[in-house]
């Protein structure tokens, strides 16, 4: 594999909503490339569909009808959530818990301002990605147990 295949690897891993950086720091580390290199690559990767996502929600909010259903099913107190410090808690802790993708797109789902969600999500990638990299040591032994597993 090359060092360009094994970079690509972690790229998709990456922008795949069900993996995301959780997966692809391991397993770029696994394959040997070099962890700064790979952290550099899944963050920058990470915000870039991040705001891919969120300019393409905001295209689709502008159809009317999709707009009008959006603030029927959004009441005050959601409002009050997205507006205060909400977004900020959501963007950098969310995706630890859910994942960057399904944070982006629920907040702006609800209606977030566009340029908040893109300066939070690259304040996500900067905080998160040497976060799971510096956690990956443990991800890297659970790799390899499931290598062992499946005889790889």
């Amino acid at each position: 594999m090359s060092y360009f295949d094994k970079l690509l690897a972690v790229i998709l891993t990456t922008i795949n909503p069900l993996t995301g950086r959780g997966i692809a720091i391991p397993l770029g580390i696994e394959l040997g490339l070099p962890k700064t290199l790979v952290t550099i690559v899944s963050g920058a990767s990470n915000f870039f569909m991040a705001v891919v996502l969120i300019l393409l929600i905001d295209q689709l909010e502008r159809i009317s009808w999709i707009k009008n259903y959006v603030e029927k099913k959004r009441g005050k107190r959601i409002t009050k959530f997205i507006e205060g410090k909400g977004l900020v808690y959501s963007v950098v802790f969310g995706p630890f818990l859910v994942g960057t993708f399904t944070i982006v797109l629920v907040f702006q789902a609800l209606g977030s301002d566009k340029k908040r969600m893109i300066l939070y999500s690259f304040i996500s990638s900067l905080i998160v990605t040497p976060v799971t990299a510096w956690l990956s040591p443990l991800f890297v032994d659970l790799i390899n147990q499931y290598k062992r597993i499946l005889h790889f």
